[in-house]
């Protein structure tokens, strides 16, 4: 079904600042043409434009109209009202998560509120299988689900909804400068800086869109094997808001550490290019050995290199953001392990020349034998998780 949602206000405390969906679109010399809303007080500008009270303010101190430049003084504006039994012959729907409510409502403005309060459209997230339940079916849902049916989706659906939000986020700051760009007054550098924010969220929201797709495609392919799973699996959430995460896999580790000897006691592997929040790095890891033949020990330290990418040009150099790295565990998210690491700012966070990388993080080393012990490897390959923040 087709609608048209405008904010509104002006018309009571309960509709202030709601979008309501009409099923035609509101004639465009009762809408804000800045804001968008539908105001209760309006004015006309000599442009014959709409200007709500609150927009009026900032159309009255740049002298001119933000849609088109023509110039505007206060005795030129031209105020109506738009009263709610004007609103009042347009049908409106009650819209949830994009489609209508399981009631189907449709009727006038004045009957929507009393609907709303009943409405029970909308889903939930059930928080054993994490998947999304319409308001009304959720309590039966819980009766009958249990968590072993579709743990093995968690991760991808909690990375898919933090994308979705960071989604509906970068529409909201588009949307601002969009609004600073109408606005001379706002600097260039200002919206430079908005700009390359919103290119480092994209970036970060396309590599997390991957992990997803990657993780659910794995989900299927096990629970063909085993209904009653419960391994999370090692792609993770990021640990807090604000965190930019991507999972790095090392693969054939067994061939790696069968190559030391005692004539070989060192041997680095890299891995493939990833990109994260806009910035470009490559992992790698090193096997070390220590320890006569008989009593040898094997130890393991993890890095990874700044290098030059697409959007070198649109991030903050040097890189500012906090590094950090975690092995995770198939089975068990309590046994993830975070490991510090260090290395010089200057030569580790500067912008990379092109076709060059930076210096490295380092971690500390670990011991290979506890990795392998507790169960860190699946399938010949071990997960490292890159954090920034």
């Amino acid at each position: 079904m087709v609608f048209w949602k405008y904010p509104l206000t002006g018309f009571g405390d309960f509709f202030e600042q709601r979008r309501v969906a009409f099923t035609e679109p509101i004639p465009a010399d009762r809408v804000c043409g800045i804001c968008g809303r539908i105001p209760s007080n309006a004015v006309v500008l000599p442009c014959a434009h709409v200007s709500c009270l609150q927009c009026k303010v900032e159309v009255c101190a740049a002298k001119q109209c933000p849609l088109d430049g023509t110039a505007v003084t206060e005795e030129e504006l031209v105020p109506f009202e738009t009263d709610a039994c004007y609103l009042e012959r347009w049908r409106v729907v009650c819209i949830v998560d994009g489609r209508k409510c399981p009631s189907n409502f449709s009727g006038k403005l004045s009957d929507l509120r009393a609907h709303l309060t009943r409405c029970r459209g909308g889903d939930v997230h059930c928080t054993k299988c994490y998947r999304p339940v319409t308001r009304e079916a959720a309590a039966e849902h819980y009766r009958q689900c249990c968590d072993s049916n579709s743990r093995c989706h968690s991760v991808s659906d909690a990375v898919v909804r933090e994308a979705v939000e960071g989604i509906r986020g970068i529409k909201e700051d588009l949307e601002s400068l969009r609004q600073k760009a109408l606005n001379e007054r706002d600097s260039e550098d200002e919206l430079v800086n908005g700009v390359n924010g919103l290119v480092e969220r994209l970036a970060n929201l396309d590599r997390s869109l991957s992990v997803a797709q990657e993780t659910a495609s794995g989900a299927q392919r096990e629970g063909s094997q085993s209904s009653q799973s419960s391994a999370p699996g090692p792609f993770r959430a990021a640990s807090k808001p604000g965190v930019y995460i991507t999972t790095c896999k090392f693969k054939n580790v067994y061939a790696a550490r069968d190559s030391l000897s005692q004539t070989k006691r060192e041997h680095g592997v890299l891995g493939d290019d990833y990109t994260l929040s806009g910035y470009t790095f490559r992992p790698w890891y090193q096997f070390s050995l220590s320890g006569d033949a008989g009593s040898e020990q094997v130890s393991v330290l993890f890095a990874i290199h700044f290098k030059d990418g697409e959007w070198d040009d649109y991030v903050e150099w040097p890189c500012s953001k906090k590094v950090a790295l975690v092995i995770t565990h198939p089975r068990d998210v309590t046994k993830d392990v975070r490991l510090p690491l260090r290395g010089e700012a200057y030569e580790v966070a500067k912008k990379p020349r092109p076709g060059m990388v930076n210096k490295s993080y380092r971690t500390e080393m670990v011991s290979w034998n506890d990795i392998e012990f507790r169960g860190y490897i699946t399938k010949d390959t071990l997960y490292v998780n890159v954090e920034l923040e």
